[in-house]
């Protein structure tokens, strides 16, 4: 069930709304949908489900059984959404007018917005299928529960359809226990007329909010909730229903546990001791059914959203968070992050420091700390193969359910980890803070999410900033890289071809917006050295990772590839052609065009970055097409020569592409 506060960013392919008036199918939706929102009948709640879709990233909104409210949620949405539908109640139902008057509402607005419509009951999707195509049937279902021993000499018999709605079905119920004088009525609760009822044919009863009876009632043949009988048979009790389709493949189930009527009140009392006798037969063929319902409902949900649900699963970790810290000639700096991840330190951490063949210092005061602290840190020692490759050794060798990386010249606030805590202690997939960008002559902070993205979602907010793919200000759970099966490239920018499909994996992330993370920009820091071919790799790594994994993806694709690869294209791959030697100008711009042309000429035709061009001053406008056609003719290399030669060129930068020129 989807938490209904704001306080965390939500990003997940479909969301259920489901009316606090059908609150009796919660169990089935969350199992059967997962992502589920309770909506109360209430103007407050109201305002917050509109704001909360607005703030995360939905694909798909599931409505369940019409109501007004869902027109002015839909009025309200800052973006396109897919609309589905999804109807509840039976077909035998609709000799209620109001239900009747619910389905109509429900199927206008399916069509009004061209979209599916789930039906549970099946009798009502076999009348509606051949003139409404657009209707998929669906079963929901339960998680199973352990059944616990049952008393068989228990004298009670429950009764589940509720006295508030009594009809007559229900009083040929109480009249049949009647019928068995050696059995007591237990009852959730008592209406007067059904204490009047009792009282004048001296039928004896219990009152119990918990029904544990042997044998259960639930003949009601308007509306049977399945997912009750579903409850009762699972607990290891048994359970009589009205006319239902729930057992039509399964015979024997069928004649013992369906009534033909509700009129009868012979024949109530008589399965009652039919189905008592036949118990253990009874639940050998229920668990055949059980296994068929549940494999057929995940396959009905399944089809019906279009998409595979995954089963969650539960990890054994020694912690709850691995700190990864990589080292590589740091000596000047590794103390002072040391001392700040350790003041940070929450209960059940542990540190893994990994020495990536330094040549300083830096390994004597990795042992000093080791040994100072040798429960909590733990030490690697290896030869020089880089920083991703160093991530990689840190995923491999974690103990934690999270992984933090810390860079070893940088710094962590003290509240880092521990107001991350309860969001960790909540199973959040990624937890993300802002920089504080700290240089030689000033501080600045950087966040995760810049202004200009306040119009989007928070989710996507996060995905287009400049410091997406950072691993430093996250904290990522372990679990989202296996299950995507993903590494670290072990070129530099390892980050970039990575934590970009982490962070379309995760589906819940907390962002701190605090500057948690000390970011120290120095020349010779393991993260800042110069640019060169690395990043013309990760390019062509990205973008084929997005290819392989573009069913996870849950944005605007040409957006999100708009704010990945145009900025670092421009300031890490062109821009560096007006400042490279001459004579290696030719086997650079060679490598470009082996590798990533097309990706290019893909990034120049995006509707984002032609927008971002038309807003340019017009030279500068008609300088970055005449370069961009030069890529596309083969003609970089001339073209680069004449523009630094004339002294003519002009760059784009990351502020021009994100904020204009």
């Amino acid at each position: 069930m989807i938490e209904k506060n704001l306080d965390v960013i939500y990003n997940k392919k479909y969301l259920v709304i489901l009316p606090e008036s059908k609150k009796d199918l919660l169990d089935g939706f969350i199992h059967s949908f997962k992502n589920v929102y309770v909506l109360k009948n209430n103007l407050n709640d109201l305002n917050l489900i509109i704001s909360f879709i607005n703030k995360n990233n939905f694909k798909t909104l599931y409505f369940v059984n019409y109501i007004l409210e869902y027109q002015q949620i839909i009025k309200e949405l800052k973006k396109e959404h897919e609309i589905n539908m999804i109807f509840t109640e039976s077909l035998a139902s609709f000799s209620d007018s109001y239900i009747y008057e619910i389905f109509n509402k429900t199927l206008k607005m399916a069509k009004e917005h061209s979209c599916k419509m789930g039906i549970i009951d099946k009798s009502l999707y076999v009348s509606l299928k051949k003139n409404n195509p657009f209707v998929k049937h669906i079963k929901l279902d339960i998680e199973k529960i352990e059944s616990k021993p049952i008393n068989k000499n228990d004298k009670r018999i429950g009764i589940l359809n509720s006295n508030e709605d009594a009809k007559h079905s229900y009083f040929n119920e109480l009249s049949a226990i009647k019928l068995l004088d050696d059995y007591t009525l237990l009852l959730p609760s008592l209406s007067k007329t059904t204490k009047v009822f009792l009282k004048t044919f001296d039928i004896k009863y219990e009152i119990s909010s918990k029904i544990d009876s042997f044998i259960n009632l639930y003949i009601n043949f308007t509306n049977n909730n399945i997912l009750t009988f579903l409850k009762i048979m699972d607990s290891g009790k048994l359970c009589i229903l009205g006319n239902t389709d729930i057992l039509d493949e399964f015979n024997y189930l069928k004649e013992m546990l369906t009534m033909k009527s509700d009129d009868d009140i012979n024949e109530i009392a008589s399965r009652i001791k039919l189905v008592e006798k036949n118990k253990d037969k009874i639940e050998k063929e229920y668990e055949i059914f059980r296994k068929k319902y549940a494999e057929e409902s995940k396959k009905s949900i399944e089809e019906f959203l279009n998409l595979e649900i995954e089963t969650e699963t539960e990890e054994n970790n020694e912690y709850l968070l691995t700190v990864v810290v990589p080292i590589y000639n740091v000596e000047k700096y590794l103390e002072n992050s040391l001392k700040s991840i350790l003041n940070a330190k929450i209960n059940n951490m542990e540190i893994l420091l990994i020495n990536d063949g330094s040549t300083d210092n830096s390994e004597k005061i990795a042992l000093k700390y080791k040994e100072k602290y040798p429960d909590i840190i733990k030490y690697i020692k290896q030869e020089n193969h880089g920083l991703g490759y160093v991530r990689n050794v840190g995923l491999k060798e974690a103990k934690g359910k999270y992984i933090a990386s810390i860079d070893s010249d940088d710094t962590i606030d003290k509240n880092f980890f521990k107001e991350a805590l309860k969001y960790l202690k909540k199973d959040i997939d990624i937890i993300i803070c802002d920089w504080l960008t700290v240089t030689d002559t000033e501080n600045y902070e950087t966040t995760a999410i810049d202004y200009i993205f306040n119009n989007l979602n928070a989710y996507e907010g996060l995905l287009y900033t400049t410091i997406m793919p950072s691993t430093c200000n996250k904290i990522i759970k372990k679990k989202l890289f296996k299950d995507l099966n993903i590494k670290y490239a072990t070129d530099k920018y390892e980050d970039l071809s990575t934590n970009t499909f982490i962070m379309l994996k995760a589906e819940t992330i907390k962002y701190i917006h605090k500057p948690y993370y000390k970011y120290y920009i120095r020349s010779n820091s393991i993260m800042r050295t110069k640019p060169g071919l690395s990043m013309i790799n990760i390019i062509k790594m990205l973008n084929e990772r997005f290819d392989k994994y573009k069913n996870i993806i849950n944005v605007n694709i040409d957006k999100f590839k708009y704010y990945t690869f145009s900025w670092r294209i421009e300031e890490y791959i062109i821009n560096q052609l007006y400042t490279i030697d001459l004579e290696e100008l030719d086997n650079y711009i060679n490598y470009i065009n082996e590798n990533i042309k097309e990706i290019l000429l893909e990034t120049f035709n995006n509707e984002y970055y032609k927008n971002m061009l038309n807003k340019l001053k017009e030279k500068h406008k008609k300088y970055i097409n005449e370069r961009n056609n030069a890529i596309k003719n083969n003609e970089l290399l001339t073209f680069i020569k004449k523009s630094r030669k004339e002294d003519s060129y002009f760059k784009l930068t990351p502020p021009i592409i994100y904020y204009g020129e």
